[in-house]
């Protein structure tokens, strides 16, 4: 597999405008952090809710009536000391370890969806792990992160799309990508499964499942414990999937 280096910002491409006016963008903000995905099974229809952040409830959602004064963009602020710093002059930005965005904190390693352009409700959210957060010098916070494909948007070599197998499905990928903090929608799931384990219950562990790793220059997928990654990356991805087997006891194995 291919190295990849090269950063991305995510991008929503040639899709319907954001709401346009400031209330209504809100408004379809708040609808997105109660999305649910469901996959019909043969046995049984499944529903998987990720994660909601900390203190959410309904009423919080579902309240509306908002003065049309009010800020748009979250409450979002660094946590902790700077831990490094990197460019200079306009390209100076402080690094730190976690940040807060309305209340709820986001640490180095968490999982976390993100909605593409903010405020655009016509895509599903990316998914992606916090690999590094940082301030620039007019005070934003940026984040940067692993990137996830969806099958449908992971294209073959012939240009045709990866088999989906259900909306819990992703890929799991080494590229970059960097977004503002207050894109954030919330954190959530994702199991990486090693190919002799099956895949997590979703009533007993709701969330994504990561089994194949996609190299978009190369357009091509391997499993995620598959050598040619790399020693780095072979390491990161054991370590993904060891987190995995320690918070899922007695996973059943493949028969």
């Amino acid at each position: 597999m291919g190295e990849m280096s090269d950063s991305m910002s995510l991008s929503s491409g040639d899709f319907p405008p954001p709401p346009s006016s400031a209330i209504e963008a809100k408004r379809s903000a708040k609808r997105r952090k109660r999305i649910v995905y469901e996959d019909e099974d043969e046995d049984e229809e499944e529903v998987n809710q990720v994660s909601l952040p900390p203190n959410s409830n309904d009423e919080e959602l579902n309240n509306d009536d908002d003065g049309d004064d009010e800020e748009v963009r979250q409450d979002t602020k660094t946590i902790g000391n700077v831990v490094r710093v990197s460019g200079e002059g306009e390209s100076k930005r402080n690094h730190f370890k976690g940040f807060e965005a309305d209340g709820v904190s986001y640490e180095l390693e968490d999982t976390v969806l993100v909605s593409p352009e903010e405020l655009n409700i016509y895509m599903k959210p990316s998914v992606t792990i916090i690999k590094d957060i940082s301030e620039t010098v007019d005070g934003r916070i940026m984040v940067n992160g692993r990137k996830f494909y969806r099958p449908e948007f992971a294209e073959e070599e012939n240009g045709g799309k990866w088999e989906s197998r259900g909306e819990r499905e992703l890929f799991y990928s080494f590229e970059e990508i960097e977004f503002a903090a207050e894109s954030v929608m919330h954190k959530c799931r994702v199991h990486f499964v090693p190919p002799n384990k099956t895949i997590p219950n979703v009533r007993e562990y709701p969330g994504f499942f990561v089994e194949k790793a996609y190299d978009a220059k190369s357009k091509r997928l391997c499993g995620i414990l598959d050598v040619g990654h790399g020693d780095s990356r072979q390491l990161e991805l054991f370590v993904l999937v060891q987190k995995t087997i320690d918070r899922i006891p007695n996973w059943p194995i493949k028969s």
